[in-house]
């Protein structure tokens, strides 16, 4: 017999086609949750460039801002599905980062990003479901424009918004959507 949730997550999709903006808008909010005392958990991906090209990518642990190395641009050569490379560190990191002891005291949990590795049960997508589980919490999710309902559907939530990072007024949208304080 499956068990049932006892809590319907508040989880709140932050959208937009690849490097558009997604993570630039989540740490903007974080920031303002901080400045509101709201505890904030979880991982922000900080794009790196290089020649206007993006080449690889800083993990952030919300918790405790320590900055690993998450992954690094594949040669083109080497590509198979995934553009880019990912460290054991930063992953390592990233899992520890958003474990549910680690989360279990913040308001907000952030996991940017869910995409095609989570999907396809990689990733972060271990760490998921039981962030899920966590009462009370509001989540912020970066999904790229074309997972939204691959996401949605594989962890079996509707979400209670759906924010385009590209949007004049994203910023508002998001704190909106999250009602964690007043704009």
């Amino acid at each position: 017999m499956e068990e049932k949730k006892t809590t319907t997550p508040t989880i709140v999709m932050v959208t937009s086609p690849q490097h558009t903006g997604k993570s630039s808008l989540i740490a903007r909010y974080v920031d303002l949750c901080r400045r509101h005392q709201i505890a904030v958990a979880g991982i922000l991906a900080e794009g790196l460039w290089e020649n206007n090209r993006r080449s690889g990518f800083n993990l952030v642990d919300l918790s405790s801002g320590i900055r690993v190395p998450l992954a690094f641009r594949r040669a083109e050569k080497a590509r198979a599905k995934i553009a880019f490379e990912f460290y054991a560190q930063g992953m390592h990191a990233g899992k520890r980062a958003l474990d549910t002891g680690r989360c279990a005291t913040a308001a907000l949990i952030v996991v940017d990003e869910v995409g095609k590795l989570e999907v396809m049960g990689q990733g972060w997508a271990t760490c998921l479901p039981a962030l899920i589980e966590l009462p009370g919490k509001t989540h912020i999710w970066a999904v790229r424009s074309t997972l939204v309902e691959s996401v949605a559907e594989r962890w079996g939530f509707t979400p209670r918004a759906v924010v385009d990072a590209r949007a004049p007024d994203a910023l508002n949208q998001l704190i909106g959507a999250c009602a964690l304080f007043k704009g």
